[in-house]
């Protein structure tokens, strides 16, 4: 395929040139001016639409899909330990093997329209726990996109809740990682884990020679559980376990010190930075100025990176940060970098060799987009209702503002049913 007359935008650092690609198979194999159909390419006149890499959501929870709008619980919760036990925990407990699957359909559907390419998804179903990273999986490369899968290993369920969760880690990224889809292994927070359940992570870890995604400090509850039970820092726990490796995903930190999050990133550790749902779940404003290996996710809110780069942006200006949008635009393009590393990739590049994971964006700009501005475009600008065709590893996902590989109609109408019935599971638990 010979994409024609596009505005090639890239982020890292700040790129706009004018330009052709030619896709061959999964990959960008050439760029240039005026380049020329070979015999039987097929030809896309872009005519001036901006190219932009695919975006990748550094950490969700696609389970949570079906619980917007969910009637809300009473008594309201009013900590987070609180909102963790009388929402998500029921949630979770409530999910079957076909909850399951349509939560990630629905969610990667708006993953896709959303130009993210990229899902990093922590997963929870205590009641559907072997084979839930498959349904997952396969869901997603129905739609056509990647993504790095884990289960949540936690104690609340029991000791066979966490044999079952180590064991589905393992045996997927054992007999299910794909082209597109890679496994990782997954747990909670401390203030769910014993002793024991770190050293068999750790033992998951090692056996299957990934690395841990784990929630750390999102809220207080989770430093002071760590430093009343074990008289000593969430840092100082995951490291004593050896969990802190190159790789590992630590989601939140909003209650680390700077000096430990300079730690885990010299322990080769990345942060996962979810501003929307700090800001909703009301656990504080995290150490941001110190995250230099960090990416942001979207917490499953929903599966839109323009809106969650545009609420950083908000949120470090309303703090009063300097450099606002320049970290707000580092930790966007951060997610390429992990993204990377997790799939040994160049995400985020449209040169030749770089995997063909891009956006197509009709985007008609009231004012000159180059270089030295692309990060006041992101913010002030472009949107998902800008994304018109989104192609992941050289294949159309979304062509014309409509999913290719599925009926977006009949995905929802499907999801609305479900939901109810899920509802009313949750409502039992």
């Amino acid at each position: 395929m010979l994409l024609k007359g596009a505005v090639v935008v890239m982020l890292d650092p700040p790129r706009v040139e004018s330009s052709d690609l030619r896709v061959s198979g999964p990959r960008i194999t050439e760029k240039g001016s005026g380049l020329s159909p070979a015999d039987g390419e097929e030809v896309v006149d872009l005519d001036g639409a901006v190219l932009l890499p695919g975006l990748v959501n550094a950490h969700t929870h696609l389970y949570s899909t079906l619980a917007r709008g969910l009637p809300p619980p009473l008594p309201p919760p009013k900590t987070f330990r609180q909102i963790l036990e009388r929402l998500w925990w029921r949630l979770d407990r409530a999910l079957d093997e076909e909850s399951v699957a349509v939560s990630a359909l629905s969610g990667g559907l708006e993953a896709a329209l959303s130009g993210t390419t990229v899902l990093i998804d922590h997963h929870s179903s205590p009641g559907f726990i072997r084979g839930s990273l498959d349904t997952v999986r396969g869901a997603l490369e129905q739609i056509g996109l990647r993504s790095c899968l884990c289960y949540e290993v936690t104690d609340r369920n029991g000791e066979e809740g966490v044999s079952q969760g180590l064991e589905e880690n393992v045996a997927f990224q054992k007999n299910h990682q794909t082209p597109l889809t890679r496994g990782m292994v997954g747990a909670h927070a401390s203030l769910t884990l014993s002793e024991d359940t770190l050293d068999r992570l750790a033992g998951a870890v090692s056996d299957t020679g990934s690395s841990i995604h784990v929630h750390v400090g999102e809220d207080m509850a989770d430093v002071e559980d760590c430093r009343h039970r074990f008289t000593m820092t969430l840092r100082e726990r995951l490291e004593r376990h050896g969990l802190i490796v190159s790789r590992a995903i630590l989601a939140h930190c909003v209650h680390l010190a700077e000096s430990e999050i300079e730690e885990v990133h010299r322990l080769g550790g990345w942060i996962a930075h979810n501003p929307r749902s700090n800001m909703n779940n009301a656990v504080g404003r995290a150490p941001v100025q110190a995250m230099k290996r960090a990416a942001l996710g979207t917490d499953g809110v929903d599966q839109d990176m323009f809106a969650e780069v545009r609420s950083c942006y908000l949120m470090l200006r309303d703090a009063g940060q300097p450099k606002a949008a320049e970290t707000a635009l580092q930790l966007l393009v951060g997610g390429h970098r992990l993204a990377a590393a997790l799939f040994g990739l160049p995400f985020g590049k449209l040169d030749a060799g770089a995997p063909a994971d891009l956006l197509v964006l009709d985007y008609a700009s009231p004012t000159p987009l180059h270089a030295d501005n692309v990060a006041g475009h992101l913010l002030f600008g472009l949107s998902r209702a800008h994304v018109e065709s989104v192609m992941v590893a050289g294949r159309w996902v979304v062509r014309g503002r409509k999913p290719v590989a599925v009926d977006a109609g009949d995905v929802q109408r499907r999801a609305r049913e479900v939901a109810g019935r899920l509802w009313q599971r949750v409502a039992k638990v």
